[in-house]
């Protein structure tokens, strides 16, 4: 269950859906524990994490493979799609 903004920096408790954003994390995993028995498949684990409303307006999350999920500002996400959609030095479009 969804306790509070995902941001590290907030503590605005979850209370509902209809303010701020839901986010959807899934991650595929072997399942490695157990003994093969011939029936082993790629799990899927969901967790879900919630921005408050505030929070929302200025950061995005971002799913890192080592660390986990990370709060973005905006600004730098968009900063970051604009410096891979322009061309490069010396290349014509």
């Amino acid at each position: 269950m969804l306790q509070k903004c995902a941001n590290p920096g907030c503590s605005v408790p979850f209370r509902s859906l209809r303010e701020g954003k839901l986010f959807v994390s899934e991650n595929v995993a072997n399942d490695m524990d157990g003994a093969f028995d011939g029936s082993r498949r790629k799990t899927r684990k969901r967790e879900h994490f919630w921005l408050c409303g505030a929070c929302s307006m200025h950061f995005t999350l971002h799913f890192d493979s080592t660390l986990g999920i990370l709060t973005i500002p905006l600004a730098e996400r968009a900063g970051l799609r604009l410096s891979e959609a322009r061309p490069k030095a010396g290349v014509s479009a």
